[in-house]
C-alpha cells in the first residue's frame, strides 16, 4: 500500500527543484509561490497565467519563478504535485483499507478516496480542477500526468478489480474495468451543471455526493461481478 506522505517534504530539492531540506524561510517562499499560483491557474488556466502575475501576488521578485523551479511550465508541475499530494494525504486511495478486506471492500474504499478527492471544497480538489483544464486547454505534462499520477491509481483500482473478476480475467480487461469506474466519477466532476439537472437541480452537497458514489459502486460491483460471465454469452458475437 502506498504510504501516506507529508507533503511539506515530499520533494527532493537535488532532483526535482523541490522542497527536501531547504532552509525554513526558503521553503515557506517557494511554499508560496505554489499556492498562489495554483490559485492562479485554476482561475485562468496555464496560458493566461502569466509569470508576473505570480510573483506580484506572492510578493516575490520576478526572477523567483527561474529561481525556484526554472521555468513557469517546471512550477506548473510542481503545483500538480503539491495538490495532488495534498488531496492523497487527507484521502489516500488505500484509506482505510486492510490487507485482508475483501476486494469487494477495497473497491468500496477506493471509491469514496477519489470522489472526495474530486469533490471536497478547497485545496484538496484543486489538482483535478487543474487535470479538467488539461481536456480543454492542453499543455505539455500529459505524459508525467499519466506516469506520476494517473497510472499507479489505475494500477491499484485495476489489482482489486482482477481480484473480483478471477484468474481468467485479463490485466486489459481489469484496466478497462477501471477506466469505466473513474470515467463516472470524472463525469460527475467535470459536468456537475448538467447532471444536476437531470437529477432535477439537485445541489450537489456531501448527501448528494455520498449517494452519488454509493450508485457508482453498486453500479459498478455489479458490472464487474457479473462481467466475464456476461462476456462469455454468445450476444457478444454482436461486438466482434
Amino acid at each position: 500500500m502506498r504510504k501516506k506522505l507529508n507533503y511539506i517534504f515530499i520533494y527532493d530539492i537535488n532532483t526535482s527543484g523541490g522542497l527536501g531540506t531547504m532552509e525554513s524561510d526558503e521553503r515557506l517562499k517557494k511554499i508560496a509561490i505554489i499556492e498562489i499560483a495554483g490559485e492562479l491557474f485554476v482561475e485562468n488556466g496555464f496560458q493566461k497565467t502569466t509569470v508576473r502575475q505570480i510573483c506580484k501576488k506572492a510578493g516575490v521578485n520576478l526572477n523567483a519563478v527561474n529561481y525556484y523551479f526554472g521555468s513557469k511550465m517546471k512550477l506548473y508541475m510542481e503545483v500538480l504535485r503539491y495538490y495532488y499530494e495534498i488531496g492523497l494525504n487527507k484521502y489516500p486511495d488505500d484509506r482505510g483499507i486492510k490487507k485482508s478486506d475483501p476486494p469487494e471492500q477495497k473497491m468500496r474504499f477506493y471509491i469514496h478516496s477519489i470522489m472526495m478527492r474530486m469533490f471536497e471544497e478547497g485545496s484538496p480538489t484543486w489538482f483535478y480542477k487543474l487535470v479538467a483544464r488539461e481536456y480543454t486547454e492542453p499543455t505539455d505534462v500529459e505524459d508525467i500526468l499519466i506516469k506520476e499520477f494517473m497510472r499507479p491509481s489505475y494500477a491499484m483500482l485495476a489489482s482489486i478489480i482482477e481480484d473480483i473478476l478471477g484468474e481468467k480475467a485479463t490485466e486489459k480487461t481489469a484496466y478497462l474495468c477501471a477506466m469505466s469506474i473513474i470515467g463516472q466519477c470524472l463525469y460527475f466532476r467535470n459536468s456537475p451543471q448538467i447532471a444536476s439537472r437531470l437529477l432535477e437541480n439537485k445541489k450537489f452537497d456531501k448527501k448528494e455526493i455520498l449517494e452519488i458514489e454509493k450508485h457508482i459502486y453498486v453500479f459498478s460491483l455489479s458490472a464487474v461481478t457479473y462481467y466475464m460471465k456476461i462476456n462469455s454469452l454468445k450476444t457478444t458475437e454482436y461486438f466482434n
